[in-house]
Protein backbone atom coordinates (compact mmCIF):
# COMPACT_ATOMS: atom_id res chain seq x y z
CA UNK A 1 0.00 0.00 0.00
CA UNK A 2 1.15 3.77 -0.89
CA UNK A 3 1.77 5.76 1.71
CA UNK A 4 -0.28 8.51 2.13
CA UNK A 5 0.48 11.94 4.01
CA UNK A 6 -2.19 13.57 5.77
CA UNK A 7 -3.43 17.03 4.40
CA UNK A 8 -1.53 19.09 6.94
CA UNK A 9 2.31 17.12 6.10
CA UNK A 10 1.23 18.27 2.29
CA UNK A 11 0.90 22.01 3.54
CA UNK A 12 3.72 21.78 5.58
CA UNK A 13 5.88 20.06 2.87
CA UNK A 14 4.53 22.67 0.41
CA UNK A 15 6.17 25.41 2.44
CA UNK A 16 9.51 23.75 2.80
CA UNK A 17 9.87 22.66 -0.23
CA UNK A 18 8.59 26.40 -1.71
CA UNK A 19 11.27 27.90 0.62
CA UNK A 20 14.30 25.11 -0.52
CA UNK A 21 13.57 26.77 -3.92
CA UNK A 22 13.31 30.28 -3.47
CA UNK A 23 15.97 30.55 -0.99
CA UNK A 24 18.44 28.12 -2.87
CA UNK A 25 17.81 29.97 -5.90
CA UNK A 26 18.13 33.24 -3.86
CA UNK A 27 21.89 32.02 -2.13
CA UNK A 28 23.12 30.85 -5.60
CA UNK A 29 22.39 34.35 -7.05
CA UNK A 30 24.34 36.18 -4.26
CA UNK A 31 27.13 33.71 -4.20
CA UNK A 32 27.29 34.20 -8.27
CA UNK A 33 26.59 38.01 -7.75
CA UNK A 34 29.54 38.10 -5.47
CA UNK A 35 31.79 36.47 -7.36
CA UNK A 36 30.73 38.49 -10.24
CA UNK A 37 31.53 41.81 -8.77
CA UNK A 38 34.62 40.45 -7.08
CA UNK A 39 36.09 40.19 -10.39
CA UNK A 40 35.10 42.97 -11.73
CA UNK A 41 36.01 45.26 -8.59
CA UNK A 42 39.40 44.08 -8.58
CA UNK A 43 39.84 44.75 -12.27
CA UNK A 44 38.78 48.07 -12.09
CA UNK A 45 40.71 48.98 -8.33
CA UNK A 46 43.98 46.92 -9.67
CA UNK A 47 44.12 48.95 -12.97
CA UNK A 48 43.46 52.03 -11.16
CA UNK A 49 46.48 51.59 -8.85
CA UNK A 50 48.38 50.35 -11.57
CA UNK A 51 47.89 53.72 -13.17
CA UNK A 52 49.08 55.38 -10.21
CA UNK A 53 51.69 53.99 -10.09
CA UNK A 54 52.94 54.01 -13.63
CA UNK A 55 52.41 58.15 -13.31
CA UNK A 56 54.09 58.10 -10.20
CA UNK A 57 57.10 56.54 -12.03
CA UNK A 58 56.97 58.87 -15.16
CA UNK A 59 57.31 61.92 -12.53
CA UNK A 60 59.67 60.50 -10.44
CA UNK A 61 57.48 60.35 -7.83
CA UNK A 62 57.53 57.60 -5.06
CA UNK A 63 54.46 55.45 -4.78
CA UNK A 64 52.42 53.69 -2.21
CA UNK A 65 51.58 49.76 -2.06
CA UNK A 66 49.18 47.90 0.18
CA UNK A 67 50.56 46.26 2.90
CA UNK A 68 48.94 42.71 0.91
CA UNK A 69 50.07 43.82 -2.42
CA UNK A 70 53.43 43.73 -4.68
CA UNK A 71 54.83 44.95 -7.62
CA UNK A 72 57.33 43.52 -10.03
CA UNK A 73 59.03 45.10 -13.19
CA UNK A 74 60.62 42.67 -15.85
CA UNK A 75 63.03 44.65 -17.70
CA UNK A 76 63.82 47.57 -15.02
CA UNK A 77 67.49 47.27 -12.82
CA UNK A 78 67.05 47.08 -9.09
CA UNK A 79 63.58 45.38 -9.49
CA UNK A 80 63.06 42.26 -7.33
CA UNK A 81 63.19 39.31 -9.69
CA UNK A 82 59.96 38.23 -11.10
CA UNK A 83 59.02 34.39 -9.41
CA UNK A 84 58.92 31.97 -12.45
CA UNK A 85 54.99 31.00 -11.15
CA UNK A 86 54.55 34.32 -12.52
CA UNK A 87 56.28 34.23 -15.66
CA UNK A 88 53.85 32.52 -17.92
CA UNK A 89 51.01 35.33 -17.12
CA UNK A 90 49.47 36.78 -19.99
CA UNK A 91 48.32 40.57 -19.87
CA UNK A 92 45.16 41.48 -18.14
CA UNK A 93 43.41 40.63 -15.42
CA UNK A 94 43.46 37.28 -13.65
CA UNK A 95 43.80 34.92 -10.63
CA UNK A 96 46.90 32.88 -9.68
CA UNK A 97 47.38 29.72 -7.01
CA UNK A 98 50.55 29.72 -5.43
CA UNK A 99 51.35 27.90 -1.99
CA UNK A 100 47.68 26.91 -1.70
CA UNK A 101 47.12 31.15 -1.70
CA UNK A 102 44.93 32.68 -4.29
CA UNK A 103 46.31 35.78 -5.61
CA UNK A 104 44.54 38.49 -7.71
CA UNK A 105 47.46 39.61 -10.79
CA UNK A 106 47.27 42.24 -13.28
CA UNK A 107 49.54 41.90 -15.92
CA UNK A 108 50.34 45.54 -18.70
CA UNK A 109 53.25 45.91 -21.35
CA UNK A 110 54.53 49.46 -21.70
CA UNK A 111 57.07 50.70 -23.35
CA UNK A 112 59.27 47.95 -23.20
CA UNK A 113 58.73 46.47 -19.57
CA UNK A 114 56.22 44.16 -17.97
CA UNK A 115 54.55 45.32 -14.67
CA UNK A 116 53.07 42.74 -12.61
CA UNK A 117 50.81 43.70 -9.82
CA UNK A 118 50.05 41.39 -7.42
CA UNK A 119 47.40 41.30 -4.68
CA UNK A 120 47.27 38.22 -2.02
CA UNK A 121 43.31 37.52 -1.78
CA UNK A 122 43.61 35.84 2.10
CA UNK A 123 41.79 38.52 3.40
CA UNK A 124 39.10 38.61 0.83
CA UNK A 125 38.62 35.13 1.00
CA UNK A 126 37.95 35.15 5.29
CA UNK A 127 35.62 37.59 4.55
CA UNK A 128 33.66 35.82 1.66
CA UNK A 129 33.80 32.75 4.11
CA UNK A 130 32.19 34.96 6.60
CA UNK A 131 29.39 35.68 4.38
CA UNK A 132 28.76 32.26 2.89
CA UNK A 133 28.49 30.68 6.18
CA UNK A 134 25.99 33.86 7.26
CA UNK A 135 24.35 32.86 3.91
CA UNK A 136 23.84 29.12 4.73
CA UNK A 137 22.66 29.92 8.49
CA UNK A 138 20.56 32.66 7.04
CA UNK A 139 18.86 29.39 4.17
CA UNK A 140 18.28 27.17 7.01
CA UNK A 141 16.79 29.58 9.37
CA UNK A 142 14.43 30.53 6.93
CA UNK A 143 13.62 26.35 6.36
CA UNK A 144 13.03 26.19 9.79
CA UNK A 145 10.68 29.19 9.67
CA UNK A 146 8.91 27.42 7.03
CA UNK A 147 8.51 24.65 8.43
CA UNK A 148 6.73 26.26 11.67
CA UNK A 149 4.91 28.86 9.25
CA UNK A 150 3.59 25.63 6.95
CA UNK A 151 2.80 24.08 10.62
CA UNK A 152 0.77 27.05 11.91
CA UNK A 153 -1.30 27.45 9.03
CA UNK A 154 -1.59 23.46 8.38
CA UNK A 155 -3.61 23.89 11.35
CA UNK A 156 -5.64 26.98 11.15
CA UNK A 157 -6.26 25.75 7.68
CA UNK A 158 -7.32 21.98 8.41
CA UNK A 159 -8.87 23.15 12.28
CA UNK A 160 -12.76 23.59 10.25
CA UNK A 161 -12.17 20.65 7.99
CA UNK A 162 -11.01 18.43 11.35
CA UNK A 163 -14.43 19.49 13.23
CA UNK A 164 -16.97 18.75 10.29
CA UNK A 165 -15.45 15.32 9.99
CA UNK A 166 -16.34 14.68 14.06
CA UNK A 167 -19.72 16.40 13.34
CA UNK A 168 -20.41 14.13 10.70
CA UNK A 169 -19.04 10.84 12.78
CA UNK A 170 -21.48 11.61 15.42
CA UNK A 171 -24.55 9.16 15.29
CA UNK A 172 -26.51 12.53 16.33
CA UNK A 173 -26.47 13.60 12.65
CA UNK A 174 -28.72 10.76 11.93
CA UNK A 175 -31.73 12.02 14.00
CA UNK A 176 -34.25 13.86 12.41
CA UNK A 177 -33.64 17.06 14.55
CA UNK A 178 -29.99 17.23 13.88
CA UNK A 179 -28.97 20.84 13.27
CA UNK A 180 -27.75 21.91 10.05
CA UNK A 181 -23.65 21.84 9.93
CA UNK A 182 -22.96 24.64 7.38
CA UNK A 183 -24.83 27.09 10.06
CA UNK A 184 -21.32 26.57 11.57
CA UNK A 185 -19.42 27.54 8.83
CA UNK A 186 -18.27 30.64 6.64
CA UNK A 187 -19.32 30.25 3.17
CA UNK A 188 -16.27 29.24 1.58
CA UNK A 189 -15.07 25.48 0.31
CA UNK A 190 -15.34 24.30 4.01
CA UNK A 191 -19.00 25.49 3.94
CA UNK A 192 -19.93 24.24 0.73
CA UNK A 193 -18.83 20.61 1.67
CA UNK A 194 -20.74 20.97 5.12
CA UNK A 195 -23.30 21.94 2.70
CA UNK A 196 -22.99 18.77 0.66
CA UNK A 197 -22.92 16.47 4.12
CA UNK A 198 -26.19 18.66 5.20
CA UNK A 199 -28.08 17.10 1.15
CA UNK A 200 -26.60 13.79 2.10
CA UNK A 201 -27.45 13.22 5.30
CA UNK A 202 -31.20 14.53 4.89
CA UNK A 203 -31.47 12.30 2.05
CA UNK A 204 -29.85 9.23 4.56
CA UNK A 205 -32.53 10.18 7.15
CA UNK A 206 -35.33 9.95 5.06
CA UNK A 207 -34.05 6.86 4.14
CA UNK A 208 -34.07 5.50 7.00
CA UNK A 209 -36.98 6.77 7.96
CA UNK A 210 -39.06 5.23 4.88
CA UNK A 211 -36.66 1.74 5.89
CA UNK A 212 -38.38 1.84 9.65
CA UNK A 213 -41.49 2.65 8.71
CA UNK A 214 -41.25 -0.24 5.93
CA UNK A 215 -39.98 -3.25 8.35
CA UNK A 216 -42.51 -2.12 11.05
CA UNK A 217 -45.43 -2.84 7.82
CA UNK A 218 -43.47 -5.81 7.18
CA UNK A 219 -43.25 -7.00 10.76
CA UNK A 220 -46.92 -6.53 11.16
CA UNK A 221 -47.91 -7.91 8.06
CA UNK A 222 -45.72 -11.47 8.18
CA UNK A 223 -46.04 -12.23 11.45
CA UNK A 224 -50.10 -12.24 11.29
CA UNK A 225 -50.05 -14.94 8.66
CA UNK A 226 -47.12 -17.33 10.29
CA UNK A 227 -49.53 -17.35 13.40
CA UNK A 228 -51.92 -18.29 12.05
CA UNK A 229 -50.16 -21.36 10.00
CA UNK A 230 -48.31 -22.24 13.22
CA UNK A 231 -51.68 -22.27 15.50
CA UNK A 232 -53.70 -23.97 12.52
CA UNK A 233 -50.74 -26.24 13.03
CA UNK A 234 -50.82 -26.50 16.52
CA UNK A 235 -55.02 -27.71 16.50
CA UNK A 236 -54.56 -29.90 13.90
CA UNK A 237 -51.92 -31.71 15.91
CA UNK A 238 -54.29 -31.72 18.73
CA UNK A 239 -56.91 -32.72 17.67
CA UNK A 240 -55.31 -36.27 17.49
CA UNK A 241 -53.63 -39.33 15.29
CA UNK A 242 -54.44 -38.84 11.64
CA UNK A 243 -52.42 -40.56 9.16
CA UNK A 244 -48.56 -40.69 9.43
CA UNK A 245 -47.99 -38.97 6.17
CA UNK A 246 -50.12 -36.09 7.23
CA UNK A 247 -48.52 -35.69 10.68
CA UNK A 248 -45.33 -35.74 8.83
CA UNK A 249 -46.43 -33.15 6.41
CA UNK A 250 -47.91 -30.80 9.17
CA UNK A 251 -44.68 -31.09 11.20
CA UNK A 252 -42.68 -30.26 8.29
CA UNK A 253 -45.36 -27.31 7.91
CA UNK A 254 -44.81 -26.08 11.80
CA UNK A 255 -41.33 -26.32 11.72
CA UNK A 256 -40.77 -24.37 7.87
CA UNK A 257 -43.01 -21.96 9.66
CA UNK A 258 -41.06 -20.95 12.84
CA UNK A 259 -37.83 -21.10 10.75
CA UNK A 260 -39.36 -18.46 8.58
CA UNK A 261 -40.23 -16.77 12.00
CA UNK A 262 -36.81 -16.62 13.09
CA UNK A 263 -35.67 -15.47 9.97
CA UNK A 264 -38.15 -12.44 10.11
CA UNK A 265 -37.25 -11.76 13.46
CA UNK A 266 -33.74 -12.18 12.05
CA UNK A 267 -34.03 -9.17 9.73
CA UNK A 268 -36.03 -7.26 11.56
CA UNK A 269 -33.03 -7.42 14.07
CA UNK A 270 -30.10 -6.35 11.38
CA UNK A 271 -32.22 -3.47 9.84
CA UNK A 272 -32.39 -1.94 14.18
CA UNK A 273 -29.61 0.23 14.90
CA UNK A 274 -27.86 -1.14 17.61
CA UNK A 275 -29.03 1.52 19.82
CA UNK A 276 -32.58 0.13 19.65
CA UNK A 277 -34.42 -3.31 21.27
CA UNK A 278 -32.08 -6.17 22.41
CA UNK A 279 -31.08 -8.88 20.39
CA UNK A 280 -33.90 -11.42 21.98
CA UNK A 281 -33.46 -14.19 24.53
CA UNK A 282 -30.00 -16.02 24.83
CA UNK A 283 -28.95 -19.64 24.33
CA UNK A 284 -25.94 -21.36 24.72
CA UNK A 285 -23.65 -22.41 20.96
CA UNK A 286 -24.43 -25.94 22.33
CA UNK A 287 -28.26 -25.81 22.72
CA UNK A 288 -28.53 -23.70 19.22
CA UNK A 289 -26.06 -26.79 17.87
CA UNK A 290 -27.73 -29.77 18.81
CA UNK A 291 -31.35 -28.50 17.61
CA UNK A 292 -30.13 -27.73 14.54
CA UNK A 293 -28.31 -30.47 13.63
CA UNK A 294 -31.26 -32.92 14.69
CA UNK A 295 -33.97 -30.19 12.49
CA UNK A 296 -31.21 -30.46 9.69
CA UNK A 297 -30.25 -34.11 9.51
CA UNK A 298 -33.05 -35.90 7.97
CA UNK A 299 -32.30 -33.42 4.89
CA UNK A 300 -28.38 -34.34 4.81
CA UNK A 301 -29.10 -38.53 5.44
CA UNK A 302 -32.26 -38.00 2.04
CA UNK A 303 -29.39 -36.74 0.12
CA UNK A 304 -26.72 -39.55 1.75
CA UNK A 305 -24.03 -37.62 3.82
CA UNK A 306 -23.30 -37.68 7.09
CA UNK A 307 -24.41 -35.40 9.37
CA UNK A 308 -22.08 -35.18 12.91
CA UNK A 309 -22.16 -33.07 15.36
CA UNK A 310 -18.27 -32.52 17.18
CA UNK A 311 -18.04 -31.06 20.27
CA UNK A 312 -14.09 -30.77 20.84
CA UNK A 313 -13.95 -28.02 24.21
CA UNK A 314 -16.88 -26.50 26.15
CA UNK A 315 -18.26 -22.66 25.65
CA UNK A 316 -20.52 -21.07 28.38
CA UNK A 317 -21.06 -18.19 26.50
CA UNK A 318 -24.78 -16.83 26.04
CA UNK A 319 -25.44 -15.19 22.68
CA UNK A 320 -28.54 -13.76 20.76
CA UNK A 321 -30.81 -17.27 20.00
CA UNK A 322 -32.14 -16.07 16.74
CA UNK A 323 -29.07 -14.41 15.30
CA UNK A 324 -27.13 -17.21 16.34
CA UNK A 325 -29.26 -19.65 15.12
CA UNK A 326 -29.59 -17.86 11.23
CA UNK A 327 -26.07 -18.01 10.83
CA UNK A 328 -25.88 -21.68 12.52
CA UNK A 329 -29.06 -23.09 9.96
CA UNK A 330 -27.28 -21.01 6.83
CA UNK A 331 -24.24 -22.12 7.13
CA UNK A 332 -25.14 -26.19 7.65
CA UNK A 333 -28.03 -25.64 4.75
CA UNK A 334 -25.34 -24.16 2.72
CA UNK A 335 -22.77 -26.85 3.33
CA UNK A 336 -25.51 -29.82 2.64
CA UNK A 337 -26.63 -28.14 -0.58
CA UNK A 338 -22.82 -27.82 -2.03
CA UNK A 339 -21.92 -31.38 -0.74
CA UNK A 340 -22.76 -34.39 -3.44
CA UNK A 341 -21.06 -37.04 -0.80
CA UNK A 342 -19.61 -37.59 2.41
CA UNK A 343 -20.18 -35.64 5.45
CA UNK A 344 -20.81 -32.32 6.76
CA UNK A 345 -19.83 -31.69 10.62
CA UNK A 346 -20.33 -29.03 13.17
CA UNK A 347 -17.93 -28.61 15.20
CA UNK A 348 -18.07 -26.83 18.46
CA UNK A 349 -14.97 -25.42 20.76
CA UNK A 350 -14.48 -22.34 23.18
CA UNK A 351 -15.51 -19.09 21.41
CA UNK A 352 -16.32 -20.00 18.26
CA UNK A 353 -17.53 -23.37 15.98
CA UNK A 354 -16.51 -24.31 12.43
CA UNK A 355 -18.80 -25.84 9.75
CA UNK A 356 -16.90 -28.27 7.57
CA UNK A 357 -17.80 -30.27 4.75
CA UNK A 358 -15.91 -32.85 2.10
CA UNK A 359 -17.48 -31.07 -0.93
CA UNK A 360 -15.34 -29.49 -3.66
CA UNK A 361 -14.27 -26.48 -2.01
CA UNK A 362 -14.29 -23.00 -3.48
CA UNK A 363 -11.18 -21.60 -5.26
CA UNK A 364 -9.00 -19.15 -2.92
CA UNK A 365 -9.95 -16.16 -5.54
CA UNK A 366 -13.40 -16.49 -5.16
CA UNK A 367 -14.10 -17.15 -1.26
CA UNK A 368 -13.88 -13.09 -0.41
CA UNK A 369 -16.39 -12.97 -3.15
CA UNK A 370 -18.94 -15.67 -1.39
CA UNK A 371 -20.42 -13.76 1.72
CA UNK A 372 -21.06 -10.46 -1.22
CA UNK A 373 -25.50 -10.89 -1.92
CA UNK A 374 -26.39 -12.30 -5.00
CA UNK A 375 -23.17 -14.20 -5.21
CA UNK A 376 -23.91 -18.01 -5.57
CA UNK A 377 -21.10 -21.04 -5.61
CA UNK A 378 -22.40 -23.38 -7.94
CA UNK A 379 -25.36 -21.48 -10.41
CA UNK A 380 -26.05 -25.26 -11.49
CA UNK A 381 -27.44 -26.39 -8.15
CA UNK A 382 -30.91 -25.08 -7.49
CA UNK A 383 -32.85 -21.58 -7.93
CA UNK A 384 -31.27 -20.04 -4.76
CA UNK A 385 -30.65 -16.64 -4.66
CA UNK A 386 -26.86 -16.12 -3.14
CA UNK A 387 -27.88 -14.59 0.15
CA UNK A 388 -27.47 -16.77 2.52
CA UNK A 389 -23.53 -16.20 3.25
CA UNK A 390 -24.42 -12.83 2.99
CA UNK A 391 -26.99 -12.78 5.59
CA UNK A 392 -24.33 -14.61 7.82
CA UNK A 393 -22.09 -12.09 7.27
CA UNK A 394 -24.60 -9.34 8.27
CA UNK A 395 -24.87 -10.88 11.74
CA UNK A 396 -21.74 -11.36 12.65
CA UNK A 397 -20.22 -7.79 11.69
CA UNK A 398 -22.92 -6.96 13.63
CA UNK A 399 -22.48 -8.91 16.79
CA UNK A 400 -18.65 -8.27 16.16
CA UNK A 401 -17.67 -11.74 14.50
CA UNK A 402 -15.70 -13.01 12.82
CA UNK A 403 -15.87 -15.08 10.03
CA UNK A 404 -13.85 -16.69 7.42
CA UNK A 405 -13.79 -19.23 4.64
CA UNK A 406 -11.13 -21.94 4.83
CA UNK A 407 -9.88 -24.95 3.43
CA UNK A 408 -10.74 -28.25 5.18
CA UNK A 409 -7.44 -30.08 5.25
CA UNK A 410 -9.57 -33.13 4.31
CA UNK A 411 -11.00 -31.55 0.96
CA UNK A 412 -14.17 -28.92 0.68
CA UNK A 413 -14.81 -25.85 2.96
CA UNK A 414 -14.44 -24.70 6.44
CA UNK A 415 -16.28 -22.02 7.86
CA UNK A 416 -14.75 -20.76 11.24
CA UNK A 417 -16.65 -18.54 13.20
CA UNK A 418 -14.81 -17.05 16.22
CA UNK A 419 -17.04 -14.87 18.94
CA UNK A 420 -14.00 -12.89 20.16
Amino acid sequence: MTARQSLARRIVTAFVLMTLVVAGVFSLSVVMAMSHVEENYATYSMNKQLDDILNALDRGLPFHLDQDMALYVVGADGQPPLPAWLGPLKPGFQEAYHDDKEFHVMVREAEGRRYVLLLDQQELDRREDTLQMILVAAFALSVFAAWGLGLLMARRVIAPVIRLAGQVQRREQLLPAAPQLAADYPPDEVGTLAAAFDATLGELRQALARERIFTSDVSHELRTPLMVIASSCDLMLAQGPGEARQLQAIHRIRAACTEMQDLVETFMRLARTPEGDGDGAESTLSELAGEQVDRLRPEAEGRGLEMALVRESGDDGRYPAPLLRAVLSNLLRNAIHYTDRGFVRLVLRGGGFSVCDSGVGIPPEQRESVFRPFVRGDTTRGDGLGLGLSLVQRICQRQGWRIRLDENPGGGCEFRVDFS
